[in-house]
């Protein structure tokens, strides 16, 4: 179902606050944890701290996922091709995986290990199927961006540790986001 007037640029916001949301638990996070290094240590260690810092990074892993699944509501609901409704969906879906990773901690076991290899693996799906609609609508730079960012996950899966891998590979999806919510604020009410 299509959205009658295009209100994309008010969803596009919410990528936006995901992003600052997940980039100040991070901080906040590490900042109470003095024992947790950067690729060293996984993210989801925060998540089972001994410290206030499981606080932060549980609630905003929640709170990123719910503001991620409402991008991906708006990308889906004011999309112009199947790639960007595909990637729409797939970013609810993984929106929802990513606020699962603050409720099944580290020490859930295989839940929590199911629920963050679904977040990232429905976190890539949509990055290709977002830069296929980006293609399609000739936006170049965005789809390249998608392109370069779907090319650097890959290759540091193959390359790094799962600590480095998740590191980095946050950082890139957190760029990708704030590339894809100001392209929908940009192309937002276009025909």
């Amino acid at each position: 179902m299509k959205a009658s007037r295009d209100r994309s640029a008010a969803f596009a916001w919410f990528g936006m606050i995901g992003v600052a949301a997940f980039i100040i638990s991070w901080a906040c996070a590490a900042s109470i944890d003095s024992a947790w290094e950067f690729g060293v240590n996984t993210l989801s260690e925060f998540g089972v701290s001994g410290t206030d810092a499981s606080l932060y990074f549980n609630y905003g892993c929640m709170a990123t996922g719910a503001l991620v699944a409402l991008f991906g509501i708006g990308c889906a609901a004011y999309a112009r091709n199947a790639g960007r409704a595909v990637g729409g969906a797939l970013l609810v879906l993984a929106g929802a995986a990513l606020a699962l990773v603050g409720v099944y901690t580290m020490d859930s076991g295989d839940a929590h290990t199911f629920v963050a290899v679904t977040f990232a693996v429905l976190a890539l799906s949509a990055m290709v199927a977002i830069a296929a609609g980006n293609w399609a609508e000739d936006k170049k730079v965005s789809a390249g961006v998608a392109i370069v960012a779907v090319c650097l996950l890959v290759t540091m899966a193959l390359a790094f540790d799962v600590a480095k891998l998740e590191a980095y590979g946050i950082i890139i999806a957190m760029v990708w986001l704030l590339v894809e919510s100001v392209n929908m604020v940009v192309s937002g009410g276009k025909d």
